[in-house]
């Protein structure tokens, strides 16, 4: 179900039991309280469905970017890309990272090249970081459609963006439950309820 339908599920419960006339005004609070606290866990997992889907696509996203696809595993790649992560880790300056990738590039050596950028990826909210990324993928149509790709999912983690979800997901609580909270109506005994 998408938030819409649980939405709507949970209105048509609610209707449902204000017409029952076998049932007590707290028995329907009760009742609808539950309902309520149905809906909004299932509102509150498809949202953290969402996230968790977006974090593997950048993940997968940043692995074919920046991890060793193409490379042999063989023992000297390992060892190899381990000293160059090493080495790329040492820039402090993006003038130093930028004049590395270039040497790095100039010489075919793709496996620093690479941890280079992944180190400009690292700080890319620097737009001088941001620069030599972009600068890594300019001749590689390939790479910087993965880094497009990336630059296109939402940051998870932007008040905004959260802000928008939190909306999107959100639901009204049922005026029947006034300004009591749902959770200390839910938790009520119903003739019916099974004993835990």
């Amino acid at each position: 179900m998408n938030a819409d339908e649980i939405r709507h599920a949970l209105d048509s419960k609610a209707q449902h039991i204000r017409g029952q006339k076998n049932l007590t005004a707290r028995a329907k609070q009760t009742m609808i309280a539950r309902a309520y606290i149905e809906a909004r866990d299932a509102l509150e997992q498809l949202k953290a469905d969402e996230v968790a889907q977006i974090q593997r696509q950048r993940q997968q996203l940043d692995r074919k970017l920046f991890g060793t696809n193409g490379f042999s595993p063989d023992p000297n790649a390992v060892i190899a890309r381990r000293d160059a992560n090493d080495r790329a880790a040492k820039l402090e300056t993006p003038a130093e990272a930028e004049h590395a990738l270039h040497r790095a590039e100039r010489e075919g050596d793709r496996i620093m090249a690479k941890a280079i950028a992944a180190k400009a990826a690292d700080f890319s909210g620097d737009p001088v970081w941001a620069q030599i990324l972009h600068q890594y993928v300019a001749d590689k149509p390939e790479e910087a459609a993965t880094l497009q790709a990336m630059t296109d999912l939402p940051d998870t983690d932007d008040g905004v963006w959260r802000l928008t979800k939190a909306m999107e997901y959100g639901i009204a609580t049922p005026s029947d439950l006034g300004d009591q909270l749902p959770e200390g109506l839910a938790a009520l005994p119903l003739d019916g309820d099974v004993a835990a």
